[in-house]
């Protein structure tokens, strides 16, 4: 099965929890997955990044734990920014034969997790996580949030994806943190699925610690996305 990727509107619109979140409810149907994020940066505990920590955790179905998160950062900014404060040169293709390694050894299905949004420079000269996924040509998912603001962050990332021709399987509205009852956060998934054109595919409340309905519906929009069209 093709890798099914994570990007996000924004960094800290809860991408990590999401990916554990769809990872735990796909083991429960039974699916094998692995997990990679190729950058993490910030939360150092004098080690690792906190999203690495929190991925290897997750870990299992066989998965060597260092192939989980490889580029680990101190510093709480852009990745390329927080390599190059350690004194490392990050190279997209090497991220993307990276990826892709994992990805070839990986029994069943990959969920790759991109470091914040959707232009994030990863590299010295500025290559972004767009150039990476178009580069792998997998399928994403675009993680959200449904606060004010999302619908211009969602608008333009779901624009500039298709712009560089990623294919993209629908939208998760995250409950990142909690939010007081409003005409904007009540409407947002209604909107952002009507401004977009996209599915959304789960809305997850805060504190959400069930993954199944969200593997189901990222599954069946990965099955109809494969399916032959009319001629």
């Amino acid at each position: 099965m093709t890798p099914i990727s994570l990007i996000g509107t924004d960094t800290a619109v809860g991408k990590t929890h999401v990916c554990l979140l769809l990872a735990q409810g796909l083991r429960a149907r039974g699916r094998r997955v692995w997990l990679h994020k190729p950058v993490a940066c910030g939360d150092w505990d004098g080690a690792s990044s906190d999203d690495g920590r929190r991925l290897r955790a997750a870990g299992g179905d066989d998965q060597d734990p260092a192939t989980i998160c490889r580029h680990e950062f101190p510093e709480p900014c852009s990745p390329h920014l927080a390599a190059a404060a350690a004194g490392v040169a990050l190279d997209l293709a090497a991220l993307a034969a990276e990826a892709q390694a994992v990805a070839a050894a990986t029994p069943d299905l990959l969920l790759l997790e991109l470091p914040g949004g959707l232009l994030a420079p990863l590299t010295g000269d500025r290559r972004t996580n767009a150039d990476l996924l178009a580069a792998l040509g997998w399928p994403a998912l675009v993680v959200t949030r449904p606060h004010l603001g999302t619908l211009n962050h969602t608008a333009l990332t779901v624009a500039e994806a298709r712009r560089r021709g990623i294919r993209l399987l629908g939208l998760v509205v995250n409950h990142h943190q909690p939010a007081t009852p409003s005409l904007a956060v009540g409407s947002a998934a209604g909107e952002l699925a009507a401004l977009t054109g996209l599915q959304v595919l789960a809305e997850l409340p805060f504190g959400a610690t069930d993954g199944t309905a969200l593997a189901a519906s990222v599954l069946a929009a990965d099955a109809a996305r494969r399916e032959p069209r009319p001629a």
